[in-house]
């Protein structure tokens, strides 16, 4: 379980330390290490364990529109994510987004060179940087059919180039792929529903060697159900790996661990976490502190340095069942960023208890 560092009251005045820091700078002295340390952190990390979920950049990149995903750049002052149109009818709309921090704070997020024309979604950075994978439905060149593809930019000067789908063995004409997470080593792991009698989405994983991806080897049934699994996001370190899954059909067929109530009469996804011991994954666990809720999860990824989680949830500010409500509190709620939409939440690495 995790639980607060307590300490015992210090008999010292609270003002002794800042005396101290004032004559340390008046002296021409370095500054204390603690303060250089806050001072080297990346800018998503509050400086603190979190171990609740907490909204990200709220009012600037956790709105009251529909955010979902995310990356950072390994410097974390660029974060990539998705903005998915509100409307349900199709074909789906979805643009890839960025917020650049600047000037002690988040910028307005706007929108990457190569999207804005279809559904693009899910983009992760390759751990140099020079790549930018995401998901899309838009056409290719080489085929007429309409499939989810992983596809691919690669960084040009200050932004991207023309976007191309990633080849054969990710990649194939007759199945979906989505959802790309790389590993460190250049190991790339996806969801697909290729030799799925149902077409339900599952976790793959394509090896990295002498610069080319091998044939993708689908993750045993430690990872993988009779439901669905999707959006794997693979710790920097190689060892930890949170995935979403769902029920394919009727809610009653599920994962045992997945929340349900009244509040959640279709199947939403929740996220898992499994560990790679000795080579080999441990049993998918249901993530626990808040991580799950009968909303939506979707799309988890690690910071650069392995200390955050980050994902998108649809929770909100509605009760379930929903309480009477009048006309002004629906006013009230509804532009608001927990309208139900999505947005982005974190949570430090202890809170997948990793060591279960």
């Amino acid at each position: 379980m995790l639980t607060a560092n307590i300490r015992p009251r210090s008999s010292r005045p609270w003002w002794a330390g800042l005396l101290e820091l004032v004559a340390a700078v008046g002296a021409g002295l370095a500054l204390p290490a603690v303060l250089q340390a806050q001072a080297a952190l990346a800018p998503y990390d509050p400086g603190t364990r979190v171990i609740q979920p907490r909204i990200f950049a709220e009012g600037t990149i956790s709105t009251d529109l529909d955010e979902s995903g995310g990356a950072f750049s390994q410097d974390g002052k660029d974060f990539y994510f998705t903005v998915i149109a509100p409307y349900t009818t199709a074909p789906r709309f979805g643009m890839i987004c960025v917020s650049h921090f600047k000037d002690g704070r988040w910028q307005k997020p706007e929108t990457v060179s190569f999207s804005g024309q279809y559904l693009d979604f899910g983009p992760r950075l390759s751990v140099d940087g020079k790549k930018l994978y995401f998901t899309s439905v838009r056409p290719t060149l080489q085929s007429k059919t309409l499939r989810y593809r992983i596809w691919v930019a690669e960084r040009s000067g200050a932004g991207w180039s023309e976007p191309t789908p990633v080849p054969a063995p990710i990649n194939q004409e007759n199945s979906h792929s989505v959802d790309a997470s790389v590993s460190a080593d250049g190991d790339i792991y996806f969801a697909s529903d290729r030799d799925d009698p149902a077409h339900h989405l599952h976790i793959f994983h394509s090896r990295m060697v002498d610069g080319r991806l091998q044939e993708p080897e689908k993750l045993g049934p430690e990872i993988n159900s009779d439901f669905i699994e999707s959006a794997p996001a693979i710790s920097p370190d190689g060892k930890i790996l949170v995935f979403a899954s769902n029920a394919a059909e009727a809610p009653e067929h599920r994962r045992p661990q997945d929340l349900i109530a009244g509040g959640k009469p279709y199947p939403r996804q929740d996220l898992y976490v499994s560990v790679n011991r000795n080579g080999h994954w441990t049993p998918a666990r249901h993530l626990e502190h808040g991580i799950n809720s009968f909303a939506e999860e979707v799309y988890p990824s690690f910071t650069p340095d392995g200390k955050f989680l980050f994902w998108g949830s649809e929770r909100s500010s509605f009760d379930i069942p929903t309480r009477p409500l009048k006309r002004a509190a629906i006013e009230k709620l509804w532009p608001g960023t927990l309208n139900g939409r999505g947005n982005i939440y974190f949570i430090s690495l202890e809170a997948l208890e990793a060591q279960k």
